[in-house]
Order: C-alpha cells, then structure tokens, then sequence
C-alpha cells in the first residue's frame, strides 16, 4: 500500500484542523482523525453537508451519531452533491465508522467521478491499484488515474508517473509516466520531486543516477519536504559511499522536520557508518539524544540492540529485556513491538525463544498497538508455536484469509517466527499458481526455493533474487502479494 495515499500535506491537516476547531473538536481529536479520513483537504470546502456529516460520524468530544451522520450525506448526495456521494462511498468502501457496504460505496464513488469529481476518481484509481477493499484492477485503475491526473491531481499524477515509469502494474511507459510527473513538478509538487528522485535513486525503470536522484531531493528541501534527503542520506551510509554527504544529507532532512533521520544517524554511529570506529562511536549519544529530544521512540530499540550485541557496552540480554521493558511500561510502542518479537524468536546469543512470554508481552502492551498490530503479532505467535506441517496448515489458512493483514513488514515477521510456516505458505501459493508440484511440506527444498525464485522474478527486483531467494525481504513481499 502506497505511503502517499494516506499521508496529506501539512498545510491541508493545519486546515482540515482548523476547520474541525470551528465545529466544536479539540484540536488533538482533530488532528487525530486527520490521517483515518483519507480525503484529500480540498474536498471538505467542497460542501457544508460534508462538513457537518463528517462531525457527526466521526464525533466530537465524545459526541456522536453515525447515523445522522450518514443521513445527512445520502441527502447530499440525492441532491448530486458530488463530495457527499464520494464522502459517503469512502465510508462505505473502508467501513471507518459506518458499516461496510463495498458495492454500494463503490456505486457512489463511480457516481462522484463520472460527475468529474478528482478526488473520487484518484481515490477509485488508488483502490483498483491496490487491491483495497479486496479489489484489485488495473485497467480501471488507469482509466481513473488518469482522469483524475487530467485534472491537475497530484497525488494521481504521482501515482500514475511512477507506475508507469516502473510497467510493475501497468505496461511500461517511461516516457510517459515522467511527463505526468513533470507536470506535477511545474506545480511545485515537492512530493512528485521525491517520487523521481527515488526511481532515480533505485534505478526503477529508468538508469540509476545518483546525481538526478540527489538534485530533485534537494528541490523537495527547498519546498519544505525532507524525505528524499533522509533516504538519499540513509541509502549513502549504508552503502558506504560516502559518510561525509550522507550525514549532511541527513542532517538537513532532520532540520526541515524529518526528525527520523537523527535515529538514522545514530543508528550508523552505533555501526561505525559515519567515519569508522571510535570516530563514528562518538556521535552516536549525540545524534540519540536529539532523536529523543524529537520525540523518536525507535532509539529505545537501538539502545537495546547495544544492549544485545556489546556495541560500546557489555553485552547482555537480560539488561536489553529490562531497557525495553522500562520504556515499553512508559508507553513507548517501538519497544513494546520490539520486545515481542525478541521474546518470540530469541537472538541465538543470550535471550532464549519463548513464545509464551512474547504471548504475556503482547496481553500486556495491547494498549499500545492498533487492532490490526495485534492480530498481526498474534498471528506470528500462532507460526510460532507450529511445529509440524499438520500444525502448519491452519496458520497457512489464517493467514491467507485475512488479507486485510497483508504487508511485506507482516510476511517478514511470520517468516522471522516460523520459515517453515513462511514457506508452507508459498508452496499452497505457488502450487496453485503451477509453479510448484511437490509436496507440501513447508521444507525449503530445492525444488521449493526454484519455484520462489521463479515468483520472485516476477514480482521482486531481479538482482535481490538472484543475490539469495531466502532473504526475509523477499519471503516477505512474496507472503505480502494478494
């Protein structure tokens, strides 16, 4: 699932906020709900209704009622106001608040972009895109993106020039999708800047460039937007290429408000990735106290692998356990994530595998995950505990059946928890798909691992591939494909 699609502008959450505040939400409940509406900000000037039904939906101060809510959009909407039809189509396709209703949600949004709606047709082409909901159609994600992408959109406009660019799920057209992304740059679009450099950067679908790939980060820096610097500068230190312009890169990345790329830093210090040695060492509690000073959670995870592994301090396991359980208690969720699944798969040095004290740690910092994150580790506890094919299968049905779960992130962990779950799995996948004839087994025998490496072609970068099939990214985006 594509990043853009759920993240909007900082100028249009301060107004989706500030509009919020003028109908009675607190602010933080304002922002709150920002990133769960998935619309983006011009639609809520659209309408009034919209405004008001929204409000009630999703409440205010503990206020509520969904079904006013949704009362006052179908009469919008029966009076052709496009932003209720797609305002309502959106609830009905997710099911945020309102009950799922797919089919009719889908009506509704098809209604809003035969009307000319742009945000309903950008968001029909991200769901078709996707899979989203369960749908998955790439020619009527096209036609929508690019109806919408006429229309100036540019979160469509992204979209459609980078698929295009790539011809992963659409046929390749470089050409054309670069000009779909310069039409977006000409609007000073500094996310369509970060879109390129990065195809630059991976040499997706076009020659890998480093220069081009740096040249459109910085234009995105100087439109405020700091992610390219902070993946240029991440990619730079870790390919050791050079740590002098990586830790500059990143440096200005966290300055214009990209405040991970400090956690970066300090994790490269910690490794010897920015000057070698005791030189990179030494920036290491520097870069990490001006993480935490941001409020990055993620420096309780490295302080804990220093922990782990003796970097600049006595190994011990015990101590990593006890770090990560002080700040998971002060309700830090990276640790709490972090602590579950050291304790389910153990570090083959000095912290034993135990799913059931990873099982007690997920009861006890429920609080600090979403529904979706519990069921996820849940699920990885369940692989587990599987030790024979026979006690494979039902976790192979489990998890095939909630696609909602789906991610690479997810594949990985049920691979990190069980490799024979992991390509139990793949083998059902690929001997449904006719890549596959042997025995389903879970063993990653040789005639397994050339039936992953045949579906890895086809839907991985080649060149991982052919580096190592049994590599946790490529098990996990092959277990993340729908």
């Amino acid at each position: 699932m594509p990043h853009n699609f759920y993240q909007r502008s900082r100028n249009g959450i301060r107004k989706v906020g500030r509009r919020m505040l003028r109908l009675g939400l607190s602010f933080a409940l304002a922002i709150s709900l920002v990133p769960c509406l998935m619309y983006a900000p011009g639609a809520f000037a659209a309408s009034v209704d919209v405004e008001r039904a929204e409000t009630l939906i999703w409440g205010t101060e503990g206020h509520s009622s969904p079904a006013t809510g949704r009362l006052v959009l179908e009469q919008a909407a029966e009076q052709g106001d496009l932003a209720a039809m797609r305002a309502l189509g959106m609830h009905l396709v997710y099911g945020w608040v309102l009950s799922k209703e797919v089919s009719k949600g889908l009506d509704l949004l098809e209604q809003a972009a035969s009307g000319g709606d742009a945000d309903a047709q950008n968001d029909l082409g991200q769901i078709y895109l996707w899979g989203l909901a369960g749908l998955k159609d790439a020619k009527q994600s096209r036609k929508y993106l690019e109806a919408s992408s006429a229309q100036g959109h540019l979160e469509a406009m992204r979209t459609l020039g980078k698929q295009l660019v790539m011809g992963t799920l659409f046929e390749q057209d470089v050409n054309a999708g670069i000009g779909h992304l310069k039409a977006a740059l000409a609007q000073d679009d500094a996310k369509s800047y970060v879109t390129l450099g990065v195809l630059y950067l991976e040499g997706s679908g076009v020659p890998l460039d480093r220069d081009t790939a740096r040249k459109n980060f910085e234009k995105a820096a100087d439109l405020g937007d700091g992610e390219g610097l902070l993946r240029f500068g991440e990619n730079t230190m870790w390919q050791e290429i050079d740590s002098t312009i990586a830790e500059d890169a990143l440096l200005r990345a966290a300055e214009i408000g990209e405040t991970k790329a400090y956690v970066v830093l300090a994790n490269g210090a910690m490794y010897g990735y920015l000057g070698g040695g005791s030189v990179s060492r030494k920036k290491y509690q520097t870069y990490a106290d001006k993480a935490v000073e941001a409020g990055e959670e993620y420096i309780a995870v490295l302080e804990a692998e220093r922990l782990l592994w003796g970097i600049g301090v006595r190994a011990s396991g015990p101590r990593a356990i006890e770090s990560l359980t002080s700040a998971a208690d002060q309700g830090n969720s990276e640790a709490a994530r972090f602590l579950i699944a050291l304790l389910r798969d153990g570090n083959n040095l000095n912290v034993r595998q135990s799913s059931a004290d990873a099982q007690k740690a997920l009861l006890k910092y429920s609080g600090l995950l979403s529904q979706k994150q519990r069921e996820q580790y849940d699920l990885t506890l369940k692989a587990a505990r599987a030790k024979t094919p026979s006690a494979y299968a039902p976790v192979a049905d489990a998890f095939m059946e909630r696609t909602d779960l789906s991610s690479t992130w997810f594949g990985k962990e049920i691979y990190k928890a069980n490799s024979n779950v992991a390509f139990y799995i793949l083998q059902v996948r690929l001997k449904y798909e006719g890549l596959y004839k042997g025995t389903v087994h879970g063993l990653a025998t040789r005639q397994t691992l050339k039936a992953v490496f045949e579906a890895c072609l086809k839907s991985v970068a080649p060149k991982i591939c052919k580096d190592n099939v049994m590599r946790a990214d490529v098990i996990g985006a092959l277990l993340a494909k729908k």
